[in-house]
């Protein structure tokens, strides 16, 4: 079993990541960061963050949160703001990318500003979940919202291709239920609570698979609200598995267990984390599906980070030791192998080899905004015990 790197290391490591965050305002702003070329560490952006604009302000409020310089800091939480109008006025409502970004923007926004406007953005962001949350199907949808990407990023369009509020996906665990669980410990409202079990529990019936792998897409019937079929997107094949997909299944079921203390919630992170263990190259740094050769596919650290940011923030108790140890060996391999840490490399910061859409052939081995996210909370997380 895995145990967490030294405190200096994630120090060292976090240091790193903050560094490129403010480097990054000078070079970006207004623009948000989407991904970097692996080469020089130059960000490709976007005017509006796309689907992942939070994850940007989510780095910006760390790193103003751990600088010892207050004009620093004022520099950094003006720019979050600036951004989050942005993010608040592009982004759909019926996406189910609203209720991730402004968990981000909103509520943990909050927890290092005490601004009660991001408060109260993040319960807007439950409230969305909450509207776009389908009884039928016990579903929050994809919604309807175009990512920046291939022409056409679902694959061939065709005359039958349903709506994005009849499609679900296994990112949404992850990307819906949180600023649901959030909105609930600050309210105590029980709708949060109610949609976000609903949802987790037909996660466990429609996307996971008898082996622990998962499916990327479910398709259900507008009438009323049945499974239509189950696909994968962004895997090599309907029989392998995405990796990212298990890495926000991995992080999603950490977090219900976490909020519920749910058996079925941990027999299904087990499960599925077994698969992620038993698959990925000895390094634990998945390929961008988990079941190809590491020899010769592109490796996916944001499925990697995922999973280590779910794992690693379980609670500290006996049924979670050994999960805890594979979310540490997975940041142990990060932070030694992936993260760029020399103070002399330009791309100091970045977190190597994100695969972002193999099958459309686009950002296949880069820098991405999410991964140094989700590396960076986790290292935040365990160095001020959050």
């Amino acid at each position: 079993m895995g145990t967490l790197p030294s405190q200096q290391r994630l120090a060292n490591g976090l240091d790193a990541i903050v560094h490129r965050v403010e480097s990054t305002l000078d070079d970006v702003e207004p623009e948000f960061p989407y991904f970097a070329d692996p080469k020089t560490g130059e960000w490709e952006t976007t005017p509006d963050g796309d689907w992942c604009g939070g994850h940007w302000i989510g780095l910006l409020r760390l790193a103003a949160d751990l600088t010892d310089d207050d004009a620093q800091a004022d520099r950094l939480n003006s720019a979050a703001d600036e951004y989050t109008d942005t993010l608040v006025g592009e982004l759909p409502e019926t996406t189910m990318f609203r209720g991730m970004n402004l968990l981000y923007a909103g509520f943990r926004g909050y927890d290092t500003t005490s601004q009660r406007d991001l408060f109260g953005l993040g319960l807007a962001g439950a409230d969305a979940m909450v509207a776009n949350y389908n009884e039928q199907a016990r579903q929050i949808p994809l919604g309807n919202f175009q990512i920046r990407g291939p022409d056409n990023f679902r694959g061939a369009k065709t005359e039958d291709d349903p709506s994005g509020l009849y499609i679900g996906a296994v990112d949404n665990v992850y990307t819906a239920l949180p600023v649901l669980w959030r909105a609930f410990e600050e309210t105590g409202d029980p709708v949060f609570r109610d949609v976000a079990i609903s949802h987790a529990d037909r996660h466990l019936d429609w996307y996971i698979k008898d082996d622990g792998s998962t499916w990327h897409h479910a398709m259900f019937d507008e009438s009323d609200g049945s499974l239509g079929r189950q696909y994968n997107e962004l895997a090599a094949s309907d029989e392998t598995c995405w990796a990212r997909g298990q890495g926000w299944n991995i992080a999603g079921l950490a977090r219900a267990y976490t909020e519920t203390g749910a058996e079925r919630y941990l027999n299904a992170l087990e499960a599925t984390t077994n698969y992620y263990t038993e698959h990925a190259p000895e390094d634990l740094v998945a390929t961008w599906d988990i079941e190809l050769d590491a020899e010769t596919e592109p490796r996916d650290t944001s499925a990697a980070a995922l999973a280590a940011y779910g794992l690693c923030r379980l609670p500290d108790v006996p049924e979670c030791e050994n999960l805890r140890g594979t979310g540490a060996e997975i940041l142990d391999s990060l932070l030694e192998s992936y993260l760029v840490t020399d103070e002399d490399d330009e791309r100091r910061g970045m977190v190597r080899h994100g695969c972002f859409n193999k099958p459309g052939e686009y950002v296949t081995d880069n820098g991405l905004v999410w991964t140094d996210y989700y590396v960076a909370y986790t290292l935040w997380s365990l160095l001020s015990d959050r």
